[in-house]
């Protein structure tokens, strides 16, 4: 995994659309975006990843979702899921971090 200069991390901890909404007008391509803690709960709310802009990478927490119950629609919905192996290396890769709650 190399790095895009100026990429950016984005972690959205909440649920609602408000911290999503304003996640996304700041994403650019090379940026990820992960949701973590009641964030994963996004996965309900429909397809997030058809309303960033294009070449932005989106995660899940796998952990988040097990303890949410819902790893079976992150399965089902062929989701990226984000591992604590591979949220490091995603720090390491981005050189920004933004949270959004």
């Amino acid at each position: 995994m190399t790095s895009f200069g100026d990429s950016a991390l984005h972690l959205v901890f909440t649920a609602g659309e408000g911290a999503f909404d304003a996640c996304r007008k700041l994403c650019k391509a090379g940026d990820t975006v992960v949701f973590m803690d009641s964030g994963v709960r996004q996965l309900l709310l429909g397809e997030p990843g058809k309303r960033l802009p294009p070449g932005v990478a989106l995660y899940y927490s796998a952990p988040d979702l097990a303890a949410r119950g819902l790893a079976g629609a992150a399965e089902r919905a062929r989701v990226r899921l984000l591992t604590d192996d591979t949220f490091p290396k995603l720090l390491k890769h981005h050189r920004h971090c933004l949270s959004w709650k």
